[in-house]
């Protein structure tokens, strides 16, 4: 990787050469003098004011410091072109912090020490945030902006005849990630400063002006992870990388939260949803806009999560394309699922061992119900935790939901090729549709209703209506804040009406009967020797109760006429499927 060598290559006796400065960085009201200093009188600070590291050459520290204008970076990076020569706006000025970079030098002028970085955020040089935490990045200049190196611009990379898929920014792996420092403070100043990783992340994001960006904690940058809770309603506290996801990918509607607001709804839902929050993106000490700051979904994710072995894990993308580990079992049951007939109770039985299906529901009624226009084709991702664990499904990038409130979002997913395939099968199964519409039925009164929809809409509001107006002068995205307000009432105009559209689709495809299927209560679950069932029903009449293993495979078959009923089959450890007429339920043996 480009740009290990500065820190990389220090000596052991560095770590008492370290230059410690007087305030941490962070938020402040008013101006003050910032002091710094260093133990060994035979060294001299050098320090820089734009994001680079100091160097030779870089200024001498002399003595106490005025956290003013003057000590703006110079280097005005906010004009250099970043994204398709056609695509750039230039504002007339941008809000600003200050950035310092420093480090020892002995008498020889060679560096001896680590260089420390902090950032300030001072409301009386105009730099309020409006309640936001900030994330401060700073990298030397010539890794982002470099013809041949640089990551955030077009570069040598780029093509003219095919703008949107070449150049730096769209470049992938390891030689293009870059060593950066990276700060993140909540308005009491509590939060992390630590080298880190960064790659451009995203499609078009990548070429944007305001660019989807990757961070990673790696050991040879200085630590193996983020250390801190980042996400309030998480209990989560360590983090191997993050996305920073701006607020231009908003293709659809310009207000700029539809991502995040999906992800919210997303998190209460049976699903492998994200952590996210709003947060504001400074670059080399200069504003770069309103970003959602959120997990990554990827393997990661997986393990934090749910404690999982890494060398275990697999994710599937864009219905079969391989992310991450072996993907082979979701190769057989994509194949088996082409030729099955969800309709016979062994395809069934092997189709419901396979897939977490209550997680495949909420999934399915998420991506349909928000309508979200980037998908099944694109952003579809897949995980399983070991081999022999049901696939369960993980939602990321929500840019394209709640645009279009007559969208028929499941006719499109059924219409989409191979990207169609799992649904459609599945939605033969009658089980598997009186499930997804009773499902439907209850976030309807719950979730997906107009009261926590808006509530959630209310709350985005409240985090970024202050910082809309920065964000538009920075970039000219929105186009302009009447167009912002407009967005927001479109959203809350989808989040009051989809459901009218949305159950005449239901209704048209589901073809639900007025008969619902028969209602069996099993417990315990999961059983060791044996499982009792309930009929929640009047009076049951003779039925044979059936348990499949994961191939499709009748292993225990029992006649049953009553209401409740024992039974004590003689099975492995395993996850079973039980049916009963329509009913249909997994089950686990330890």
């Amino acid at each position: 990787m480009i740009g290990l060598l500065f820190l990389a290559v220090i000596s052991a006796q560095a770590q008492n050469d370290t230059v410690l400065f007087s305030a941490k960085g962070g938020f402040y009201d008013t101006v003050f003098a910032l002091q710094l200093s260093n133990a060994n009188p035979q060294n001299h600070i050098r320090y820089t004011t734009n994001g680079n590291c100091p160097t030779a050459e870089s200024p001498r520290y002399e003595g106490a410091m005025a956290l003013n204008g003057t000590m703006w970076s110079q280097s005005n990076i906010y004009t250099i072109n970043n994204t398709i020569p056609s695509q750039f706006y230039l504002p007339n000025g941008i809000k600003r912090g200050i950035v310092i970079r420093a480090a020892a030098f002995d008498e020889n002028d060679s560096c001896v020490s680590q260089v420390v970085s902090n950032s300030y955020f001072i409301r009386a040089l105009d730099c309020d945030l409006h309640g936001l935490p900030v994330l401060s990045i700073m990298a030397d200049s010539l890794s982002l902006f470099d013809y041949e190196t640089g990551i955030f611009v077009p570069g040598i990379n780029y093509d003219p005849a095919d703008s949107t898929h070449t150049g730096n920014f769209k470049m992938r792996g390891d030689e293009w990630e870059r060593q950066i420092n990276m700060e993140f403070y909540e308005h009491d100043n509590t939060g992390i400063n630590q080298m880190c990783g960064m790659r451009t992340h995203g499609n078009a994001s990548r070429w944007f002006q305001q660019k989807g960006l990757k961070l990673f904690a790696r050991e040879a940058y200085g630590k193996k992870h983020f250390l801190f809770r980042f996400f309030k309603d998480s209990p989560i506290v360590k983090y191997k990388n993050f996305c920073l996801h701006p607020y231009r990918c908003s293709n659809w509607l310009q207000m700029g939260g539809t991502d995040y607001l999906s992800q919210k709804l997303a998190g209460k839902l049976n699903i492998d949803a994200l952590s996210v929050r709003q947060v504001v993106l400074f670059v080399n000490g200069e504003y770069w806009g309103v970003y959602t700051l959120e997990e990554a979904a990827d393997e990661h994710y997986l393990k934090e999560h749910y404690n999982a072995d890494l060398d275990s894990i697999a994710i599937i993308k864009y219905w079969g394309v391989p992310n991450y580990g072996d993907i082979d079992e979701w190769r057989s049951f994509y194949s088996f699922m082409s030729n099955a007939d969800l309709t016979h109770p062994e395809d069934s039985a092997y189709a419901y061992s396979h897939m977490d299906v209550p997680c495949f529901i909420d999934y399915i009624l998420l991506e349909t119900f928000t309508a979200n226009l980037d998908w099944p084709g694109n952003n579809v991702k897949i995980g399983q935790l070991a081999p022999g664990r049901p696939f369960r499904m993980m939602f990321y990038d929500g840019d394209g939901c709640f645009s279009r409130v007559e969208y028929q979002a499941l006719d499109h997913a059924l219409h989409s090729g191979g990207n169609s395939l799992i649904l459609s099968r599945f939605l033969e199964n009658r089980e598997f549709r009186f499930q997804l519409c009773k499902r439907y039925n209850e976030l309807s009164h719950t979730y997906f209703s107009y009261d926590f929809m808006k509530s959630v809409l209310e709350e985005y509001r409240q985090l970024v209506e202050g910082e809309v107006e920065d964000q538009y002068n920075r970039f000219h995205f929105p186009w302009s804040m009447n167009r912002w307000f407009t967005d927001m009432e479109k959203a809350d105009e989808f989040m009051r009406e989809r459901h009218e559209y949305f159950r005449e689709e239901l209704k048209d495809y589901l073809a639900i009967e007025e008969t619902a299927p028969m209602a069996v209560s099993c417990y315990p679950n999961p059983f060791t020797d044996e499982i009792r069932l309930l009929w929640r029903t009047g009076e049951v009449k003779e039925k044979e109760v059936a348990i499949y293993d994961v191939l499709g495979r009748k292993v225990f078959s029992e006649t049953c006429s009553s209401n409740e009923v024992t039974l004590k089959p003689e099975l492995p450890a395993g996850v079973y499927v039980l049916k009963v007429g329509a009913f249909t339920q997994r089950i686990v043996r330890y």
